[in-house]
């Protein structure tokens, strides 16, 4: 935004532009800069409604999950112990899966290390359902096991989208058009003046950089830590 303000301000004096009489310039990048603001507001707005899904989702997770093991418990002591083992391994690959989200090969490894325990988890629940007398721990385990999957696909599917790539490229040029026509417009300015433009330019890089990092809720300095920890806590489940 800098770099675009001084090539308008070297295209003026190029051909001599006087702003004072340029009010049609004045008028579009007052326009210009409406639509920046009303651009940002949107993305903000869409990256605040992302963290704080992600926040509640990661909650919600770790709640499905703890009811899950604690009705292992329905189970004689041989089947909860074979229970519990398989939703340790579930818990640490899910919360691996938060901590390696940038790493693809980790990332896949997860995936499969939790799939796995999902079905050990799911084949052990039907299987258990079919002997006699178990009528109750299964219509107790079954929904239970069920809303933990379900949550943790829709908490796959959550952190796989984000803003649009075209809201974002149309963030990023009209904040670069708006510079270039303030620097297009703008003469001889005052110290006074520079203050306001470089104040506009840090104010308006921070909100964008903001509004990028809030849509990341795992990845950038906003995290979404009250979440991620509620997972982690699980693991004081099997100790």
């Amino acid at each position: 935004m800098i770099l675009t303000f001084f090539v308008g301000k070297y295209v003026a004096n190029i051909r001599k532009t006087k702003p004072e009489v340029n009010g049609e310039m004045k008028s579009l990048q007052g326009a210009l800069l409406g639509l920046l603001g009303l651009i940002l507001a949107f993305s903000f707005g869409l990256s605040g409604s992302r963290y704080e899904q992600a926040r509640n989702i990661l909650v919600e997770e770790a709640n499905d999950i703890g009811t899950a093991v604690l009705r292992a418990d329905l189970y004689n002591d041989s089947v909860r112990k074979v229970f519990r083992n398989h939703f340790e391994t579930y818990v640490e690959a899910r919360i691996h899966l938060y901590e390696d989200v940038t790493d693809t090969l980790p990332y896949l490894k997860h995936i499969a290390e939790m799939r796995d325990a999902q079905d050990h988890l799911w084949k052990l629940a039907t299987d258990q359902s079919k002997l006699p007398n178990m009528l109750v721990p299964s219509n107790q385990m079954v929904p239970a096991l069920n809303s933990m999957f379900d949550i943790a696909l829709s908490r796959d599917v959550m952190f796989r989208t984000q803003i649009p790539d075209l809201i974002l490229y149309m963030l990023f040029i009209l904040a670069l058009v708006s510079s270039f026509l303030t620097g297009l417009i703008s003469g001889r300015m005052s110290v006074k003046e520079w203050i306001i433009v470089v104040s506009f330019i840090f104010f308006s890089t921070l909100i964008i950089y903001t509004t990028l990092d809030l849509g990341r809720p795992l990845r950038g300095f906003i995290k979404a830590e009250n979440g991620e920890k509620a997972i982690t806590d699980l693991r004081d489940m099997f100790k």
